[in-house]
């Protein structure tokens, strides 16, 4: 793959080119970009790149300087100039100080370039040796920089005579010299849904090209990682100060806003002198900056990390609080009531900015409370039984919004199979709670007893039991055991205290009360007007 550098002072030219074909099926990629001569210069000295696309006419040095620069020390770099109509004599002076070709900014389409870099192509071929000694140069520097950045975070960092000149040897000094921390998230108040992905990540490549063009104009260094929307970077540089730092990030964000109509959430720590201290920035840095998991719906965020603080609840308090309605809600089968709840506890979580591994570690018990309450409904479900899949997806969650969507879509299809159930399979399961109950009601039986052993879900049961019979479980049992009780009283000559325990209770005045309230009369009267009746019968 060819490396290309891109030398304009206009952005949207930068951006435009960047886009305008797919660099990387053509046998390219771009590297880096510039908005004049000088810096398009330290960026070839940084990025080696086989191939410069410049403008002539910019500020500060322009593209002819370029060139005479660049064919002092390199004859084999490609360089294609882009210019105006009325340019055509400063395009000739290009081609004499060492310009390989021209393109008219008028003209630049996917067809015209496409053959253009084709043409290029060709002649870089001939010379892979040369290209191959550049690569690894390039390669070999930026490893040597992530492997010293992945050094300092760590808590025993050192820095010594040796290591010192290393970095002052891939231009990356590490004294004499300041940094900074900021974690970088491209807002998702963009509808993606409506884009091809293709575009998505063009936009978002052309975004992270405005960042590393504003780090080039200051003479940032810099190392990053990132994911899809998501950039870390660690800055160095001589000139690092923190009002220049904001401003910078300000400029960026304006920046994404006009071009994109999209927004940056940015946190950012102080600037720090001592590269020894790196590991104990970075630890809390990485800390404060989960403070973007919340800012989804801003329009931008920006913040130094010092002015962020999270709210710390126990886990098990709030499990305690909100667990045990999200199970009932589910076994009622009401996915208003759920969503409800999502939101209540959502509101909560950002209005208390509590922070989000907790958040985590609650939504992931959660999901584990419904697993153990509702797993017989979705035990055949491969797409739902999959206790795993959802602590991923929780885990690598990087906004609250991506995990109420995620128990949204969980809870809709369990209360989906429960219903699937209900209409196929309810009546069987009523059944055995009624015989299982017939048999065992002179047992210290409860409603979480006979679901356990039916190995269905108390709430389901519970809901399904009343939905069927007309009555809650507790009121049916103790309609059975006064049955039995009755029976007793009229057929034996056993006393009261026999009886009562013969049912299944343990206390003779809740006995008679519940009597009372289910038969209208008490036991004695009971045994008084039924007794004689049955003797006179035999």
């Amino acid at each position: 793959m060819y490396k290309v550098l891109i030398v304009d002072d206009e952005l949207l030219v930068r951006v435009g080119l960047k886009t305008t074909i797919e660099w990387e099926a053509n046998g390219f990629r771009v590297v880096s970009e510039a908005s004049n001569g000088e810096q398009g210069y330290e960026q070839y000295k940084k990025h080696m790149p086989d191939v410069i696309i410049t403008d002539i006419k910019m500020p500060k040095k322009d593209g002819l300087w370029l060139i005479d620069e660049v064919r002092k020390e390199d004859q084999h770099v490609k360089v294609l100039v882009l210019t105006c109509y009325d340019e055509f004599s400063y395009a000739r002076k290009a081609l004499k100080v060492g310009a390989d070709d021209y393109i008219l900014k008028s003209e630049i389409e996917d067809e015209e370039l496409v053959a253009i870099m084709k043409s290029i192509k060709k002649k870089l071929d001939k010379d892979n040796k040369t290209k191959d000694i550049k690569d690894k140069v390039l390669t070999s520097r930026n490893d040597i920089k992530r492997s010293i950045f992945t050094d300092m975070i760590k808590s025993d960092f050192h820095i010594d005579v040796n290591l010192s000149e290393r970095c002052a040897g891939i231009e990356f000094p590490l004294v004499k010299t300041k940094f900074a921390f900021a974690s970088i998230a491209i807002n998702d108040t963009l509808d993606e849904m409506h884009l091809e992905p293709n575009k998505v990540k063009q936009r978002n490549h052309a975004i992270r090209n405005i960042l590393l063009d504003l780090f080039s104009e200051r003479s940032f260094d810099y190392v990053y990682s990132h994911q899809t929307k998501w950039y870390f970077f660690f800055l160095s540089s001589q000139m690092l100060n923190e009002t220049e730092l904001r401003r910078m990030f300000e400029t960026a964000i304006d920046s994404v806003k006009q071009y994109f109509d999209c927004s940056l959430n940015i946190v950012y720590t102080d600037v720090f002198e001592n590269v020894e201290e790196s590991s104990g920035v970075y630890k809390i840095f990485i800390d404060k900056a989960q403070v973007l998991f919340y800012k989804y719906e801003t329009s931008y965020f920006l913040s130094n990390m010092n002015s962020i603080n999270f709210s710390e609840p126990k886990v098990f308090k709030l499990e305690k609080e909100y667990s045990r309605p999200f199970i009932e809600a589910i076994g009622q089968e009401s996915f208003d009531s759920v969503k409800a709840l999502i939101h209540e506890v959502d509101d909560y979580f950002v209005k208390n900015n509590v922070n989000p591994m907790i958040v985590k570690i609650f939504y992931s018990k959660l999901i584990g409370n419904i697993f153990s309450s509702y797993g017989l409904f979705i035990e055949n479900d491969r797409v739902i039984n999959n206790h795993e899949y959802y602590h991923q997806q929780i885990e690598i969650s990087e906004n609250l919004r991506s995990i109420m969507c995620l128990l949204m879509d969980f809870t809709s299809k369990v209360i989906s199979a429960i219903q699937h159930m209900r209409y196929t399979n309810s009546k069987l399961l009523i059944n055995r709670a009624l015989n299982y109950l017939d048999h065992h009601y002179d047992e210290k039986i409860s409603l979480e007893d006979v679901a356990k052993k039916l190995h269905l879900s108390k709430h389901y049961l519970c809901n399904a039991f009343k939905k069927a019979t007309g009555e809650n479980m507790s009121l049916y049992i103790n309609k059975l055991r006064i049955e039995k009780a009755k029976r007793l009283l009229v057929e034996s000559d056993g006393r009261i205290k026999e009886i009562f325990e013969e049912v299944g209770y343990s206390n003779q005045q809740y006995f008679s009360k519940v009597f009372k309230k289910i038969t209208g009369i008490t036991v004695t009267e009971y045994k008084e007007n039924m007794v004689p009746q049955s003797k006179s019968n035999n």
